[in-house]
């Protein structure tokens, strides 16, 4: 009994050897967290959802710009996707492995549905990172209307995207690039606003010229408080009605 205790336990002893000696053999990765997931300019959130915002409120959120480089930076450009995008941080500054807050506020007046909002950043080293504001915009009763009625995305930050880049733009294509592919997609395919394709001429120039009627989409005619001259508007036209359908 004893000597088969004996062979039990050398059995096992030279099991265990061979079990160690066998992980000793496997190459275990040694990297640092820091090093290997966060880049040298790192925002936090990298998204951030603010959830449900009523029209006409303002969405506002507060990011974390983190320095993990050992030495200072200072952020030389940020930049916003869209003029109704305003960004500012608490410090240009940031000290090695240190941050500073990144305040991001969207004018949601004249959106609807759900919106996503960028803010790229760049610093002295030329590192480079952006913050996404997510939010979906929903009806607000209580917005009230300007009296004489208000041209939404003609009025206020959203002028900077939807009205002054439009003004005496000749080329029909680059007009539909600046004033229309933001909602309704590069090739008038639809985005938040519905497609182009299979309108007739006379519907398109009523909408365009007139508006629907809402903030979102109100009259780009000079005539009714846009931005564009009956040329430009026919111009836009003839250049929608040429566009080959898009593919299925």
């Amino acid at each position: 009994m004893v000597r088969y205790i004996s062979i039990c336990c050398l059995i096992l002893g030279l099991t265990a050897c061979t079990t160690e000696q066998e992980q000793a053999e496997i190459p275990i990765e040694t990297t640092s967290t820091t090093e290997a997931v966060l880049p040298a300019l790192h925002i936090q959130p990298d998204v951030y959802d603010l959830g449900d915002i009523k029209e006409g409120e303002a969405a506002i959120a507060t990011f974390l710009i983190r320095n993990n480089s050992q030495q200072s930076i200072e952020l030389v450009d940020i930049q916003a996707s869209c003029g109704c995008t305003a960004a500012e941080p608490d410090s240009y500054i940031i000290a090695p492995n240190s941050f500073t807050q990144l305040k991001v506020a969207v004018d949601t007046t004249a959106k609807q549905d759900d919106i996503k909002k960028a803010v790229y950043i760049t610093d002295s080293l030329g590192h480079k990172a952006t913050a996404m504001l997510r939010f979906n915009v929903i009806d607000n009763p209580h917005f009230a209307m300007k009296k004489g009625g208000v041209k939404g995305i003609f009025d206020g930050q959203c002028a900077a995207c939807h009205f002054e880049p439009l003004v005496g733009v000749k080329e029909p294509s680059k007009l539909y690039e600046v004033g229309c592919a933001m909602c309704h997609g590069q090739d008038a395919e639809g985005a938040y606003a519905p497609s182009l394709h299979g309108q007739t001429l006379a519907h398109l120039k009523q909408v365009i010229t007139h508006g629907m009627g809402n903030r979102q989409m109100p009259g780009f005619s000079t005539a009714n408080g846009g931005p564009l001259t009956d040329v430009q508007i026919q111009g836009l036209l003839t250049w929608l009605q040429a566009l080959p359908e898009p593919k299925k």
